[in-house]
């Protein structure tokens, strides 16, 4: 597995065995490989298969803060709260019956993780006799919630999130509050399989090479309408 530098390196060296001369910004390669990545992670984990954890990404050790469940456009304070993340969770792969989140539990990896319940679930979670003390947590409007019916839930201050996110790169904008460092960077492994690029890569390409005709194209053009006009004899004075 390589890092998203040199999936890019690649693409470069490629783009110039095809003699393509108009170049592009890393971040329009960027966007052609998330978005590859994604449809395929999508086909391949629809069909019911297991994740490789080694295309699993982990926001680690994320802030939770106590809210009103109850939201409204003014504020309110009903004296009842619910954990949520600070932050708004990057966009998951969605697949049929599912979201990329894979696993959600406190800091410490060696703990039991929590219980993930559609939204649709919360009103009835933790009600039966063996379940009063589990965990649950699930997305609401971009954040990730934690609760139960153990009032010591509140305690919990941080949780790791691991899962398969639409644009790996957005874990740059989140922090490990224990080493103060990024979740991700470009120099990381970039979490795709070797066999799921080479499919990836001439799709990449094509598109590459089309956009670039059509630059080329469209600059021809203009300099042909510019040629075709005529040239006006200076007005006389009068």
């Amino acid at each position: 597995m390589l890092s998203l530098d040199d999936y890019r390196a690649q693409i470069d060296e490629l783009l110039a065995i095809n003699s393509i001369e108009s170049s592009y910004s890393y971040e329009f390669y960027t966007d052609l490989i998330n978005e590859q990545r994604a449809l395929w992670i999508r086909n391949e984990y629809n069909k019911n298969r297991s994740v490789d954890p080694y295309i699993i990404q982990t926001l680690s050790c994320q802030e939770l803060e106590l809210v009103d469940p109850i939201q409204c456009c003014v504020p309110v304070d009903t004296g009842c709260k619910v954990l949520r993340t600070k932050k708004k969770m990057p966009n998951t792969i969605e697949f049929f019956f599912t979201k990329g989140i894979t696993s959600v539990g406190p800091a410490d990896i060696l703990q039991p993780r929590f219980i993930l319940i559609d939204y649709s679930r919360v009103p009835y979670a933790g009600n039966g006799r063996t379940t009063q003390k589990a965990i649950y947590s699930f997305l609401y409007d971009g954040y990730l919630y934690v609760f139960s019916k153990n009032p010591t839930v509140n305690l919990i201050k941080f949780i790791t999130i691991r899962g398969l996110f639409e644009d790996p790169t957005e874990l740059s904008n989140y922090v490990n509050c224990q080493t103060n460092q990024t979740c991700w960077k470009p120099s990381d492994i970039y979490p795709i399989n070797q066999w799921m690029w080479a499919y990836m890569k001439p799709y990449i390409i094509q598109q590459l090479m089309q956009k670039g005709t059509q630059i080329y194209d469209d600059a021809v053009n203009a300099e042909d309408q510019r040629a075709d006009q005529p040239i006006m004899p200076p007005r006389a004075k009068e």
